[in-house]
């Protein structure tokens, strides 16, 4: 292995695989946006969502709720674009924690009776899939950074 002076290896070292893989890192402020996109994308999703849930098409008298959809759908390509964006298992995580807090705020009944995500088959079909499929995401999908980047196999 050639050294060049002062020590360092030349382009064909470590040293040259190292500056290679940092100009393809995103910056700081890069990875704080698309975390927070994830966050407004959960945030709006969730509204979207809890609005649409009683919503939908009713062939043969069954509900195909479009909030339902959303949530499934929705929350799913969210978070494929924050980890696309960040390549990080927390990006995906990052929808469902925008998404969470607004779906059980409206979930909660008010003192004056008054309920947004009524208590049904297809209400808690919408909290389980829209919040697993963030999780899916998440853990199916392969990081390219971060502290869960495991080594190729051999």
């Amino acid at each position: 292995m050639s050294s060049a002076p002062g020590g360092r290896s030349g382009p064909s070292g470590p040293a040259g695989v190292a500056a290679s893989t940092a100009e393809r890192e995103p910056g700081r402020v890069f990875l704080g946006f698309s975390y927070a996109l994830g966050v407004v994308l959960g945030a709006g999703l969730g509204l979207y969502g809890v609005f649409l849930v009683p919503d939908g098409p009713r062939p043969g008298g069954t509900l195909l709720s479009v909030g339902l959809l959303l949530a499934l759908v929705g929350n799913a390509a969210a978070a494929l674009l924050v980890r696309w964006l960040t390549g990080t298992r927390l990006g995906p995580a990052t929808v469902l924690i925008g998404w969470m807090p607004v779906v059980l705020l409206l979930a909660a009944s008010r003192p004056e009776g008054d309920l947004l995500l009524q208590a049904s088959a297809t209400a808690y079909a919408f909290l389980l899939l829209g919040g697993l499929s963030p999780i899916v995401v998440a853990v199916l999908g392969g990081a390219r950074r971060g502290f869960t980047v495991l080594p190729p196999l051999r």
